[in-house]
C-alpha cells in the first residue's frame, strides 16, 4: 500500500493513539508522517470501507492557522469529489469528528510500487513503454485540467503503478490541492521533488496548464534517462541548473530516440510559451511517436 510519501515533517505534533475510532467508522491505525500540519494515518473502516488512508487537521493544535488548515482541507474535498477517473485515488468519505476534534478526508489506498521505486531497482523501460505510460499520464493529467484543477508537483515518486488486471494501470498521487488560477507558493524544503517542477513554480509565479505539461516532460526523462533533468536541493540550485541545460536522452543519429528528446525538451523549457499549449496537445505529439518506435 503506497499514499504521497512526505518527507517534510513535525515531529511536534503528538499522534493520536492508534485504534482510536474517527468518526465511528474508522480506527486509525498508526501515523505515516505530519507534512504543514496535516497528518496521515493508515486506518480501518467498518461497513465495508476496508483499508484506507486518512489525512486529518487538528485546529486546535495549529492555533491561529488552525481554522485556515481546516478550510484548505475542506477545498481538498471538494477538489477532490470531481476527480472520478481510475488514474486518482477514489475520496470515500470526509467530514469532522467532535471528539478528537479533527477535520478529516479518507482515501482508498493505493496498491503497487511508485515509478520511482520501480526505476530505483534498474527496472529500465525502453522507448515504447516509456510512451504508453506517458499516454497514460497525459490522460489523468488532462482530466484534472478539464475539472479546473493542477496538479504542480509531479514526479515519479506520485505515480503508482497499479497492479496487472487495474482498472488503470497507474494512479497519480498528490492531487486536490491547486486550483486553475491560484499562485501558490514556492515548495518548502523536502515539499516536493525540487527536479521537476517547472521554473515559475519554483519561483512562486502564477502556474497554469503548462506547468504540468513540464511536470510530464520531466517524468519522461527520468524514465529514459534515469535521473530528474535538473539536480539540486534548493530551489536556487535547481535554478541554476537549469541554465546549464539538461542532457541529451539520447546519442546523436537516434532517429526515433532523437524525436521523444525533442518532445521532453520542449515541455521543459524556462518559457511557457515555448512548450506544449496543454497536455492534449503533449498527447497528440507523442502518439504520433508512438508507430515510430514499435508500439
Amino acid at each position: 500500500m503506497t499514499d504521497e510519501t512526505a518527507v517534510a515533517e513535525s515531529p511536534d505534533v503528538p499522534e493520536i493513539t492508534s485504534g482510536s475510532m474517527l468518526a465511528f467508522r474508522f480506527t486509525l491505525r498508526g501515523r505515516r508522517v505530519v507534512r504543514d500540519g496535516v497528518e496521515t494515518y493508515d486506518a480501518f473502516g467498518d461497513a465495508g470501507f476496508g483499508d484506507v488512508v486518512v489525512r486529518l487537521v487538528r485546529p486546535e493544535l495549529a492555533g491561529r492557522d488552525g481554522g485556515l488548515l481546516a478550510l484548505r482541507l475542506a477545498d481538498q474535498v471538494e477538489n477532490l469529489r470531481v476527480l472520478t477517473h481510475p488514474g486518482f485515488p477514489r475520496l470515500v468519505a470526509d467530514g469532522w469528528d467532535e471528539p478528537l476534534g479533527v477535520r478529516f478526508l479518507a482515501l482508498e489506498p493505493t496498491v503497487g510500487d511508485t515509478l520511482e521505486t520501480r526505476l530505483s531497482r534498474g527496472r529500465k523501460l525502453g522507448v515504447p513503454e516509456a510512451l504508453r505510460l506517458a499516454d497514460a499520464l497525459c490522460e489523468v493529467v488532462g482530466f484534472l485540467h478539464d475539472h479546473g484543477q493542477l496538479h504542480l508537483g509531479l514526479s515519479p515518486e506520485r505515480v503508482v503503478l497499479c497492479p496487472d488486471g487495474a482498472a488503470f494501470p497507474i494512479k497519480v498521487q498528490g492531487t486536490g490541492r491547486y486550483r486553475a488560477g491560484e499562485s501558490p507558493a514556492p515548495p518548502g524544503p523536502g515539499e516536493f521533488d525540487l527536479g521537476y517542477l517547472a521554473p515559475e513554480r519554483l519561483r512562486g509565479e502564477p502556474c497554469d496548464v503548462r506547468s504540468d505539461v513540464h511536470g510530464l516532460g520531466a517524468v519522461l526523462y527520468r524514465i529514459l534517462g534515469g535521473h530528474a533533468p535538473f539536480r539540486g536541493a534548493t530551489a536556487p540550485e535547481v535554478l541554476a541548473a537549469r541554465g546549464r541545460g539538461a542532457a541529451p536522452l539520447f546519442a546523436a543519429g537516434a532517429s526515433s530516440g532523437a524525436e521523444v528528446d525533442r518532445a521532453a525538451r520542449k515541455c521543459l523549457a524556462d518559457d511557457p510559451t515555448r512548450r506544449y499549449a496543454n497536455v492534449a496537445e503533449l498527447r497528440k505529439e507523442l502518439a504520433a511517436l508512438r508507430p515510430k518506435v514499435g508500439t
